[in-house]
This record gives C-alpha cells, structure tokens and sequence, in this order.
C-alpha cells in the first residue's frame, strides 16, 4: 500500500506567503534558543508546519538538516517519563518566579498560572514512550 501525498498548502498566495514568514521568523527564533525559557524543539516543528504550509522547498530544506533530524527523532512516538517531570519541573520554576517576582497584578498572576496549567496538561497528554536505552540490547533469538 502506498501512502498518497496530500498538499497541505492554501490556494492563496498571500496565505502561503504569510505561513513563508512565519516559518522565517520561527527560525529566527532559533538564534535565541541558547537562553532559558526559549523551546528549540518548538520552534523548529512550528517552521516545519509553517513551511509545510508554505514552500516544500524550504521544508524538505529544513528537514534535512541533521540537527532536525535529531530533534524529530526525539519527539517520534511520545514523551518519555523523564522528559516529562523536566518539563514539569522547567514549566513550574520558570512560570512561578515569572508571577511571584516579576509582577504585582493579580490578574496576570492568574493569567499566567493558567497558561502553566495548560502547558502541564499539553506535555502530560502527549503518549508516553519508553526510556532510551545508552546500550546495546540483546536480539532475541
């Protein structure tokens, strides 16, 4: 059975090329990926749905870059449990001293605790795979 390729790309060439920019200023993004808080992952999968959208040139491009790939490979098939408590742990340090410190509004405060409830649910809602392995298993025989 093949699978039949499916063109995900709008009529509009406006709609194409404001997906084109985005897909751009999601790579941009990548340049500040070095400081805490900035998700690299996330980005690159947002450029490629942008570019998927928009140019197969630029999203073969970017797939074949071999940083992608590692990135991809890390996602496919789930979140392990270790992934997953440090997500935890980054989304609540980083969203709790952002309201405890950096604001004295309440309803920011409020606004930004529900942002981390729903980043919580995203990341424990994706499937859970199991942990990778450093070795070499046995084949069975």
């Amino acid at each position: 059975m093949t699978v039949k390729s499916v063109d995900v790309r709008p009529r509009s060439r406006i709609v194409r090329g404001l997906f084109f920019v985005l897909g751009v200023i999601s790579l941009v993004g990548l340049a500040f990926s070095f400081l805490p808080g900035i998700p690299t992952a996330d980005l690159v999968v947002l450029a490629l749905f942008f570019f998927a959208r928009s140019s197969p040139r630029f999203e073969a491009w970017l797939r074949s870059r071999p940083f992608v790939q590692r990135i991809l490979s890390r996602y496919e098939g789930g979140l392990t449990l270790a992934t997953k408590i440090q997500a935890t742990i980054g989304i609540s340090l980083s969203l709790g001293l952002s309201a405890g410190f950096l604001t004295d509004d309440r309803t920011l405060r409020t606004l930004i605790g529900f942002v981390g409830l729903f980043a919580l649910w995203f990341v424990w809602s994706r499937p859970r795979k199991p942990a990778e392995t450093g070795g070499s298993s046995p084949e069975p025989a």
